[in-house]
């Protein structure tokens, strides 16, 4: 699993990767909030580890945009230095799904890492989704035409999903932004839109791939067999 970790102690930045790499995980390390915002605008992570101490960003900020932009599918465990019960109350009341005071114990996060992921993706094969050229894997939030890895965005990757799930049927504008989004999008924003259009270029969407996306006018769209 791909995993990100903001810690503003790169020592024991390196020792958690460390420990989870040995779980077969992969780790990306992130010194401060704005670089780990970047990172989760350009790709996927399957599970993230804030340090509640990190300067710049403070981690519950971060934690509100996960919330706000991604949904509450992805997996937050905090750290941080206080074990003050209003504190880790708070922690828990903005989205956190795992807080661990710190400095935490590498074995007791190794663990509690796990324990989150198997209950985010419970199955596995239960998950995938196929069809023709097409192949994604939901768990490990990664996507395959004709064999070959495609990168998308976390929006892209799960729009495109919810179409494939939906192979036929047309699936409403506002349905994608519940699904997806999982908050209130203007009905004049172009938000939708685009990542239609990203996905359909990037999948190459196309009737020689043996499928076809098309709008269907005041609904939403549709993907077919073509």
């Amino acid at each position: 699993m791909k995993i990100a970790s903001l810690q503003a102690d790169p020592t024991l930045a390196i020792r958690i990767e460390q420990a989870l790499r040995l779980d077969g995980h992969q780790c990306r390390r992130y010194l401060n909030g704005r670089a780990l915002l970047g990172a989760l605008h350009a790709e996927p992570f399957d599970l993230l580890i804030l340090d509640c101490e990190t300067p710049g960003i403070p981690a519950l900020d971060v934690l509100a945009w996960v919330r706000r932009s991604l949904g509450h599918d992805l997996p937050v465990m905090l750290t941080g230095g206080s074990n003050a019960e209003d504190f880790v109350a708070a922690c828990f009341a903005q989205g956190a799904d795992s807080y661990l005071p710190g400095p935490p114990r590498l074995g007791e996060l190794a663990a509690r890492v796990q324990a989150l992921l198997r209950r985010a993706r419970p199955s596995k094969q239960a998950c995938d989704v196929a069809h023709g050229a097409f192949r994604f894997a939901p768990s490990e939030r990664r996507a395959w035409v004709h064999g070959r890895p495609v990168p998308l965005a976390p929006k892209e990757f799960d729009l495109a999903v919810l179409l494939f799930r939906n192979l036929g049927s047309v699936v409403p504008r506002q349905t994608m932004i519940d699904q997806v989004w999982r908050y209130h999008i203007e009905p004049t924003s172009r938000t939708l839109d685009s990542h239609l259009s990203r996905v359909r270029t990037k999948l190459s969407l196309w009737p020689h791939n043996g499928v076809r996306l098309s709008s269907v006018y005041g609904l939403g769209c549709r993907l077919d067999t073509a």
